[in-house]
């Protein structure tokens, strides 16, 4: 059974305050002992399994409670005491329990990571207990990592943790890998306090929670005011003027990218960045978008009763997994504990939670614009991440939204009758396979508006164009083909279901239920309107869900087709002026 973490501590809200929060943690934490004990006879090893051996996933299981044990402070006694044996054992060559030296591209180092941050954040816990020969122990395990092959993106902050603490610890290390890594990093920065991970473009949810976070803690280890120290600051600050329209007036988070499993990891980065102390960061509004989504993570049923975070997003979904989600990953949502770190007297928590700041005009981020008003709009024309499991779904749809969540396996069913979200489906001639946009051949950023030209197979040519108009998306699709074919377009999912081949009437392209409404325009081009019900599980909001849609026929040669997309709220919910999009 799936429950929230509300009902779980039985509040009402939760995270209202520092005491609130670490009450929560602790219910968390005192079930997740059990288990690690052994004393519940429910085990967590049959919710999901990744690349990686599941001695590797036990490893993980402890290195991710860490990052919510250790903030907490000496309230966890009995936890560290326990985790610290758990690591002893685990990096000694003699031990039975020992962890085995990382290889190349190692999960081992992920979880290093963690380890790092206990030695620096909670010393007198995880380091000063430890005696000379434990302590070398450690030390050469943790080293191993200096001349491991990792992955080209966010995995490099791991090594620059592991090797920063250490040096902090008075241990030598290659001083030139360190200088390496940190030198690539920064050759991920775009621009306006965004990396790519990696050098494909991609901007996603590993900003706040692995690229701004990693870099907030490094600079307060440091504690100099050296070029780069302030040059990462200056980025968080500058992230956090558009990380903030990431998240809807009650807290939902936009639903889109890779790693959706680790839910309110992201709140992370508010936290630190308030720790920081530095006199530009904007303390309320930091406190406003930690706390508000994690009152509603609170609500949403994704734990089972062993304290053990689900696969998943909004409710417990493999679907939203990808190859390296263990049983243990989602846990990397206990990153947003960090606020513990914070006495109840400090300025984050006495600030006052304030409205968050609509805006009328598209925000731009590179490849992205954003809109939020009663909400989080996002449309986009950037990269996907090729290599991960639905990757154009969770990249390359038109728009996404956090009221009404995304969809995968959006055209693999639409034969059967399903259809997913934000998407024009075109049918291949020969195959009759349904193909969507995944790669751009060609893209355009204005201030207003988005272009790409994309092929979904040869003697097809599409170039979309979108912008927002009027709290709206206007969408325009230019087709060239060589022979007719077949489309679906689709607008933004509801959580109303309909029936099964309901999408062979004739209706209005429009999906409403008691809190959302969803609706196509037809404005000119082919096509009739209907609605299609979404695969059950497909939507990582809503178990089932339906989605406005136009389908008809392109004939051969040029044709455009031009849809208004218009989503938010019911008047019922919101207020009529918060229509959005």
């Amino acid at each position: 059974m799936a429950i929230s973490l509300n009902l779980m501590t039985d509040a009402v809200e939760g995270a209202c305050s520092r005491a609130e929060t670490q009450r929560m943690l602790e219910v968390v934490i005192k079930r997740q002992m059990q288990q690690l004990a052994g004393t519940v006879k429910d085990t967590a090893s049959y919710n999901s399994a990744a690349h990686y051996p599941s001695n590797v996933a036990e490893i993980e299981h402890i290195c991710r409670l860490l990052w919510g044990v250790v903030p907490a402070g000496e309230s966890l006694e009995y936890v560290h005491e326990h985790l610290r044996q758990q690591i002893i054992a685990g990096s000694t060559p003699t031990s039975s329990a020992f962890w085995q030296y990382p290889t190349h591209y190692d999960q081992r180092v992920v979880e290093m990571s963690a380890i790092a941050v206990a030695l620096i954040d909670a010393n007198a816990h995880y380091w000063l207990p430890l005696n000379e020969q434990e302590r070398e122990n450690l030390t050469t395990w943790l080293l191993s990592v200096t001349e491991l092959e990792l992955p080209p993106n966010n995995w490099r902050w791991f090594r620059i943790l592991i090797l920063k603490a250490l040096e902090l610890l008075d241990v030598e290390i290659n001083q030139s890998v360190l200088a390496n890594d940190l030198e690539f990093v920064d050759e991920l920065y775009l621009s306006d306090g965004w990396y790519q991970d990696g050098h494909t473009g991609v901007l996603d949810y590993y900003n706040p929670f692995a690229f701004q976070l990693y870099a907030l803690m490094f600079v307060r280890w440091s504690n100099e005011e050296s070029a780069l120290c302030q040059r990462l600051m200056s980025r968080a600050i500058e992230f956090s003027k558009s990380y903030q329209y990431w998240f809807a007036e009650d807290g939902k988070p936009l639903c889109y990218g890779r790693s959706l499993n680790y839910r309110f990891a992201g709140a992370a980065f508010w936290s630190e960045l308030a720790r920081s102390g530095n006199k530009l960061v904007d303390i309320a509004v930091a406190r406003t978008c930690w706390q508000r989504t994690m009152c509603w993570w609170n609500e949403q049923p994704i734990w089972d009763n062993n304290g053990q975070l689900l696969p998943g997003f909004a409710y417990p979904n493999l679907l939203a997994s990808e190859f390296y989600t263990s049983y243990a990953s989602p846990m990397l949502a206990m990153k947003a504990f960090n606020a513990l770190a914070l006495d109840a007297e400090h300025p984050f928590w006495q600030a006052s939670i304030v409205p968050l700041n609509d805006t009328v005009e598209p925000i731009r981020m590179d490849h992205h614009l954003l809109l939020r008003r009663g909400g989080v709009y996002m449309l986009t024309n950037g990269p996907a991440c090729a290599e991960l499991r639905h990757c154009y779904d969770k990249y390359s749809k038109f728009a996404y939204s956090s009221d009404h969540g995304l969809c995968v396996e959006s055209h693999q069913w639409l034969d059967q009758g399903w259809a997913g979200d934000n998407m024009l489906a075109l049918r291949h001639p020969k195959t009759g396979q349904w193909m969507t946009r995944t790669r751009n051949l060609e893209t355009q950023v204005a201030d207003d508006y988005l272009v790409s030209i994309w092929q979904p197979f040869p003697g097809c040519q599409v170039k979309t164009t979108q912008r927002f108009s009027n709290h709206r998306e206007v969408r325009l699709n230019q087709i060239i083909c060589d022979e007719p074919l077949d489309f679906v377009l689709t607008g933004h999912a509801v959580n109303r279901w309909s029936k099964w081949f309901s999408h062979e009437e004739t209706r209005p392209a429009r999906v409403e239920s008691d809190e959302l409404f969803s609706e196509l325009v037809l404005l000119s081009g082919p096509g009739v309107p209907r609605v299609y019900p979404c695969a059950p599980n497909t939507n990582l909001l809503f178990p089932h869900a339906s989605v406005p849609a136009i389908t008809g026929q392109f004939p051969e040669g040029s044709s455009n087709l031009l849809v208004e997309v218009c989503a938010g709220k019911n008047e019922s919910t919101f207020n009529n002026d918060h229509i959005r999009e």
